[in-house]
């Protein structure tokens, strides 16, 4: 097992990392019941017209009104509060839904290679050790 130890810490920092490559992106010019109804997002951020902004677990909609459970965060943790919540769709002004965004994987992927190869010539060029880099 301690063969194998750094492969998998590197395995699971990389994992990791990559998990961390989504953002919040706006349906555009969809609108939200019709978005609702045939994407079935799992989680969505919804502003509504006075600005303020919740998320909502599974969301659905019924009849003009966007029924979810809200996801409360407390300290860094996440609660998804019991009961249900709804609002009318007139007051949502902006839906959005989490999803993969490439080119901050490819700009992570980047520095992270960047990153490696730097540690690489630090430790060959500066530091003294039986480390034999030629």
């Amino acid at each position: 097992m301690t063969r194998y130890r750094a492969r998998a810490v590197l395995l699971l920092f990389g994992v990791l990392y990559l998990t961390a490559c989504s953002s919040w992106q706006s349906i555009g010019p969809v609108s939200p019941s019709r978005f609702i109804e045939l994407d079935q997002p799992e989680r969505v951020r919804v502003t509504m017209q006075d600005g303020t902004q919740m998320e909502l677990d599974r969301p659905v909609v019924d009849g003009d009104e966007l029924v979810s459970r809200p996801i409360i965060r407390l300290d860094g943790d996440e609660l998804v509060a019991p009961g249900d919540f709804s609002m009318p769709l007139a007051d949502v002004l902006m839906l959005e839904v989490q999803r993969f965004d490439v080119a901050r994987t490819i700009v992570r992927v980047g520095l992270g290679a960047l990153g490696a190869v730097g540690a690489l010539l630090f430790s060959c060029l500066v530091l003294p050790g039986p480390l034999n880099c030629s």
